[in-house]
């Protein structure tokens, strides 16, 4: 089948290529659409597009959308870290995540830096118990999706990154799918996030299989991301996932073909 993907990053934020080149990376791949979706701007994100160069990031998208039409449809998205402000309507479609949380001093913390530095969180604000920072997390999450009402929810467990939380415990899963099944009501559309397996070598994506299926349960729309920084990753692990989603009885996932989430059978 051929490939869609609405997670990617370019040099606009903490990407290693420019838009052109990630796009011609995705029409050598014969895929039938690329979202160019780099990071929101907000003074406490070194990783956003920078404010002054959001404009020339639209402009910029819109011309290879333009110039290649004819090989792939090219969309202008962004993923929306929870505490940025966007116009909406300036976007094709918004992934909606979180990478911050805000603490008890009013400062917004990082979660995924490095596990040296959630688990500094975790010693410093949460009592050293990655459970309280869980539910902040996931309380933010529903918080900040309710507030913007994004079309994609981006990599729903991002809190599970470095290992730290009790992630096979009742207490997380409880939390995690009461958040899911809130968020579901916003948007149903749900990405699977490669990002674990590809990069870190992990046997699931972001969400986990046990999280992924209370999803579909209770009607989920899948969409397939690499929230690729290179062009290298655009469709990488694409194939081996859509094998272990037919193994746990998944029969279809959404693109975005045509301006809308179109619905293509695995």
């Amino acid at each position: 089948m051929r490939h869609s993907n609405l997670h990617t990053h370019t040099v606009f934020s903490d990407g290693y290529y420019t838009v052109e080149e990630t796009v011609l990376a995705a029409i050598d791949r014969n895929m039938i659409s690329l979202g160019i979706s780099d990071h929101s701007s907000g003074d406490f994100d070194p990783c956003g597009i920078r404010v002054r160069a959001v404009d020339a990031y639209h402009r910029e998208v819109r011309r290879c959308a333009e110039k290649y039409k004819d090989k792939i449809e090219v969309y202008v998205g962004l993923e929306l870290d929870g505490y940025s402000e966007v116009n909406k309507a300036d976007y094709d479609y918004l992934i909606g995540d979180v990478h911050y949380v805000r603490c008890d001093d009013g400062s917004l913390q990082g979660i995924d830096w490095s596990r040296e530095s959630q688990q500094k969180l975790i010693d410093t604000y949460f009592d050293h118990d990655p459970m309280k920072l869980a539910q902040l997390y996931y309380k933010t999450y529903v918080e900040r999706q309710q507030l913007h009402q994004p079309d994609v929810l981006g990599h729903f467990d991002l809190i599970r990154l470095f290992g730290l939380m009790p992630t096979d415990s009742k207490a997380y899963l409880d939390l995690a799918t009461d958040a899911l099944f809130t968020c579901l009501k916003i948007t149903p559309v749900m990405e699977i996030n490669m990002v674990p397996m590809v990069l870190r070598g992990d046997s699931e994506p972001y969400p986990r299989t046990n999280i992924l299926k209370e999803a579909v349960a209770h009607g989920a729309k899948l969409v397939l991301s690499s929230d690729a920084h290179k062009v290298e990753n655009l469709t990488r692990g694409f194939d081996d996932e859509i094998l272990r989603l037919k193994a746990i009885g998944v029969k279809e996932i959404v693109q975005f073909v045509g301006k809308r989430f179109v619905e293509v059978g695995i």
